[in-house]
Parts: C-alpha cells; structure tokens; sequence
C-alpha cells in the first residue's frame, strides 16, 4: 500500500472515532419536526390522522379541535426520508406526504413564501383545507 493510501485511511479513522458528533450529523442531517395542527370549528366532529414513514408508525390519532400530534426525527441526507399523513374528517378524507424535501418539508412547496431553508413543517387543518406554514407564514396545500 502506498503512503498516500495510509494517510488517507488514517485521515478518515481519526475523523470517524475522534469527532463522534460530526459523524452523527454527517449521516443524519438535521433535525426535522412535523406538527398537524386541528384547527377546526369547535363543535366540529373529529379529526382522525394516521402518519408513517416507511420505517416508523407515528400512530393514528383523533384530534379535538386545538389540539396536536407532534414528532421530530433526524432526515438522512443520503437516503429519501419521507413521511405521508392520512386524514378523515366528517365525509371527507385526504392523504399525502407531509416531508420529502431537506429544503421546504415537501418538494412542491418550494413556490411558497414559506422562508427556506427550514426544519419545522406546521401542517394546519381547516374546513376548507390543510395549510402548511412555519409558524408565521403559510399558504393552502391541498382543498378536501
């Protein structure tokens, strides 16, 4: 082996065994949170939400009006990481990805005047659709 070679391997052990906390963020990326937010009527009937990714079961969930299911997770920035939502509400029913993008939460927000990049997805449920913001701003993602 030449000596090129052995320094390169030496370079990548000590980055790999002396600075733990970088190899965590260089394999796992940043950390994501995701809210889904009932914000309808009060007299409203419940507001029932499943959310998975393909390795974790957030649950299934009924949502009183003004209340909330919340996870947070590390998003690879190698892999696709990508987390859907189901939503029954009265008749109604939707359901689509609520994070598949390390930039905007989801790839077609990236229009939005939701600022970039951010790390907090604010999924809200209204009578008249589901609104994603960051807190401040926000935009209707999808009519039910």
């Amino acid at each position: 082996m030449d000596y090129s070679r052995i320094k390169a391997i030496s370079l990548l052990c000590i980055f790999f065994f002396c600075f733990p906390q970088a190899k965590g963020n260089f394999f796992t990326g940043p950390r994501f949170h995701v809210y889904v937010w009932n914000d309808l009527p009060k007299n409203s009937p419940i507001l029932q939400v499943h959310c998975a990714s393909k390795n974790d079961d957030i649950g299934y969930y009924n949502l009183t009006p003004e209340t909330n299911i919340n996870w947070s997770f590390h998003a690879s920035m190698w892999l696709k990481t990508m987390f859907f939502c189901h939503f029954w509400w009265n008749s109604k029913e939707k359901a689509f990805e609520v994070f598949n993008d390390l930039d905007t939460c989801i790839k077609d927000a990236g229009q939005s005047d939701i600022p970039h990049p951010t790390t907090v997805c604010w999924w809200v449920v209204k009578e008249d659709g589901i609104y994603l913001t960051d807190g401040k701003i926000g935009y209707k993602y999808v009519d039910w």
